[in-house]
C-alpha cells in the first residue's frame, strides 16, 4: 500500500512533483509526506537512488529534502545518493555533492557525508565514512558486483532479486569469486556459477547452491 513500490527484482524509476528523481530497487518501497515546509520520502523497506531537482529545468524547490529511515533522517544538500534500508542499519553512499545524516535517538549529532563516501548509521550512531565502491552502487546501473567477495555474501545479495530462496552448502560457503553479472538475468548468474566454481569442491548440485 506504499506510494511507491517496486517487486522483487524489479527496479523502477519515478519522477517526483518538485523534479526529484526517484530509483526503487528490489523489493522496495517508500511513501511521501510533501507539505509546506519539507519534502519528506520515507523509505519502509529496501533501497533506493534519489536525485535532486536541481538541473531539470523546474522552479527551484527550497523546501528541504529528506530521506526518513527507521534509523533517522538524511538530508539532501543537493546531491545524488542511495539509501538502502538494512535489518538494524541504514546504508547510505553519497554519488554527487553532500548529505547530512542525523541518528533517530541523536539528533544532536549530524555527520556531513561527501561525494564519494558512504557509510551506515544505526539509531544512536553513525559510522565514520569509508570511500564507495562498485559493489554499492552497481545496481544503479543493473549490475551486481564481486570484488574478491564470499560466496555466501554474494548469493545473499542475489537472493534480494529472485523469488524463492537460495542457499549455498556450507562446505563451499567460504570461496570467493570476483565478476560483474547483469541483474537482468538472475538465471544466467546461477548457470555462470555453477560453470566457474572450480571442481572437487563437495558441491550438493552442479552449482553448490540449492535454490527452489
Amino acid at each position: 500500500m506504499a506510494d511507491y513500490r517496486s517487486a522483487t527484482g524489479e527496479q523502477r524509476n519515478f519522477a517526483l512533483e518538485d523534479g526529484t528523481q526517484l530509483m526503487l530497487n528490489t523489493a522496495s518501497a517508500v511513501n511521501l509526506r510533501f507539505d509546506a515546509s519539507e519534502r519528506r520520502i520515507l523509505l519502509v523497506a529496501g533501497e533506493i537512488m534519489v536525485t535532486t531537482g536541481h538541473g531539470s529545468g523546474l522552479p527551484s524547490d527550497s523546501r528541504p529534502l529528506l530521506v526518513e529511515t527507521a534509523e533517522g533522517s538524511i538530508r539532501s544538500l543537493g546531491t545524488r545518493f542511495t539509501v538502502r534500508q538494512r535489518a538494524e542499519s541504514t546504508h547510505v553512499a553519497v554519488l554527487e555533492s553532500a548529505v547530512e545524516i542525523s541518528s533517530r535517538n541523536a539528533p544532536g549529532s549530524k555527520r556531513v557525508l561527501h561525494a564519494g563516501e558512504q557509510t551506515q548509521f544505526s539509531r544512536e550512531t553513525v559510522e565514520a565514512p569509508a570511500s564507495t565502491d562498485e559493489q554499492a552502487n552497481a545496481w544503479t546501473r543493473g549490475q551486481l558486483v564481486a570484488d574478491d567477495q564470499r560466496l555466501d555474501d554474494f548469493v545473499a545479495e542475489l537472493d534480494r532479486y529472485r523469488s524463492g530462496v537460495l542457499r549455498v552448502d556450507p562446505r563451499i560457503a567460504g570461496l570467493r569469486l570476483s565478476g560483474v553479472f547483469p541483474l537482468a538475468d538472475t538465471d544466467r548468474i546461477l548457470d555462470t556459477l555453477a560453470r566457474v566454481l572450480p571442481e572437487g569442491t563437495g558441491r550438493v548440485n552442479p552449482a553448490g547452491l540449492a535454490f527452489y
